[in-house]
């Protein structure tokens, strides 16, 4: 049974068509590429998916749960989670505090339980802190705890991104250019992360323009041009398709 299924997806902005009769279903565990040339609707999809730009028509459908009309936070609760393009860390406070943000608490928050600093909550607070460390001490980034997160370099801050989802423990994960203008070693170091979350259940929608990378992860594609869908399936037969070829990879 898919994890997400997309139907019949439209969007529009002063008439224009920025999605179009969208259409597919992705199964758990997949690592998908979304991809296609800037403007083809792919983070405008990201965003139709989340809620935050409100479909012109369509349902989309997580773990069998018509998601169309809800909140962002409510998508967020049931288990998606993305990154942006444009880094989303919290600059003004510190490394820990922003991966501490993204956990989700078993225990109901309230300005009573932080007033008398429940004992529950602070047990919480405390394994947090643990996996905090083990994450960074994962990526080599462990003399960043302290560190403001405005002072991490541009590698480092995309990094926080994807430690902010493995701590997130979402079930889909929507990446929107992870790896853009990061050194091969940055980029080895994400796509070993990515992996290692599809191989733990978790699926993946990545959007990426580096066909190297594409290839090297990807279970799947699906192309998009125009807001429409013009391809899906295995990259090496995708991207012999004569619509894709000349849409977006070019001879």
């Amino acid at each position: 049974m898919p994890i997400l299924q997309v139907k019949n997806i439209s969007k529009s902005f002063n008439g224009i068509h920025a999605l179009k009769d969208l259409n597919f279903d992705i199964n758990k565990g997949e690592i998908v590429g979304l991809i296609g040339p800037n403007g083809s609707g792919k983070s405008t999809f990201f965003n139709v998916l989340m809620n935050v730009y409100s479909k012109d028509n369509g349902e989309i459908f997580f773990n069998n749960i018509n998601i169309s009309n809800k909140a962002t936070h409510k998508i967020a609760e049931l288990g998606i989670s993305r990154t942006f393009q444009d880094s989303k860390n919290c600059p003004q406070i510190k490394v820990n505090e922003n991966l501490d943000l993204a956990f989700r608490y078993k225990n109901k928050i309230s300005l009573l339980n932080v007033f008398f600093q429940n004992k529950t909550l602070k047990k919480e607070e405390k394994e947090h802190m643990k996996k905090i460390k083990f994450l960074l001490k994962k990526v080599g980034i462990e003399n960043k705890f302290n560190a403001l997160a405005k002072n991490l370099s541009y590698g480092q801050s995309k990094l926080l991104e994807i430690l902010k989802i493995m701590a997130s423990d979402a079930e889909l994960i929507l990446l929107d250019e992870p790896f853009s203008g990061l050194f091969e070693e940055m980029i080895k170091l994400i796509s070993k992360l990515i992996i290692e979350l599809s191989k733990k259940g978790k699926t993946i929608i990545l959007i990426e323009h580096n066909m190297k990378l594409i290839s090297e992860i990807c279970d799947k594609v699906i192309v998009l041009d125009a807001g429409m869908k013009i391809a899906e399936g295995e990259f090496e037969e995708v991207k012999k398709m004569p619509v894709v070829i000349e849409s977006y990879l070019g001879k």
